[in-house]
């Protein structure tokens, strides 16, 4: 073979060597994405101790989620998005919204009355933080020496109604409330009176994954 043939087919042989790497090679894996960071945060008070929580603006939890409340978010937002919890919990529903989570309650609340809706919030400051929300009703821990006649008078001064007390310790009771941040302040106003031993809201938390 001549030199110059030679050449020739090595070259050939070369590209296509150099066509198969580039076909065959592995595509570069897409970037993971990053949390977002969240700007506005909340107090609550587990017994004694401050906790915070960051609102994400972007996302509702809806309690009991029903046809009814599908409508109602699917009027109100069209682009709407369904989201499922961590490990499939089942009696929420999680809905992202292209509208502020605080502006969406007020039109959610008079476009389903019966609907139980609240803001999504997170115990770290980005979205990688685990979610709570609020359905509704706070737990409190009352003056454990106060007698049935002390705690009901509490309740009557307060216009307060007990859902049910919890057999945890003496005078723990589930008080009533509506869900999203009106049960978050309730809870707050009552710990900061200083007429209880702990109030804070009867959280849903979401499950962590193994």
């Amino acid at each position: 073979m001549h030199a110059w043939m030679k050449s020739v087919v090595e070259m050939v042989v070369l590209a296509v060597m150099l066509s198969c790497n580039a076909f065959g090679a592995t595509p570069a894996k897409p970037a993971a994405a990053k949390a977002a960071p969240l700007s506005q945060s909340y107090v609550w008070y587990d017994g004694d101790r401050e906790r915070q929580v960051w609102l994400n603006p972007q996302l509702v939890a809806e309690f009991n989620p029903g046809s009814q409340g599908e409508h109602a978010i699917k009027s109100a937002y069209a682009t709407a998005q369904a989201m499922s919890p961590k490990r499939g919990q089942g009696g929420v529903r999680l809905w992202k919204l292209n509208d502020t989570a605080t502006s969406a309650m007020g039109k959610l609340k008079s476009a389903h009355p019966q609907g139980k809706y609240s803001v999504v919030l997170h115990d770290g400051g980005s979205d990688a933080g685990r979610m709570r929300a609020l359905p509704g009703n706070i737990i409190v821990y009352l003056n454990p020496q106060w007698d049935q006649a002390a705690v009901s008078n509490w309740l009557s001064l307060h216009k307060l109604e007990v859902v049910k007390k919890l057999e945890i310790g003496p005078n723990i009771y589930v008080i009533k409330t509506g869900p999203g941040i009106e049960a978050l302040n309730t809870a707050n106003a009552l710990y900061k009176s200083g007429e209880v031993k702990a109030a804070f809201p009867d959280w849903w938390q979401e499950m962590a994954t193994r």
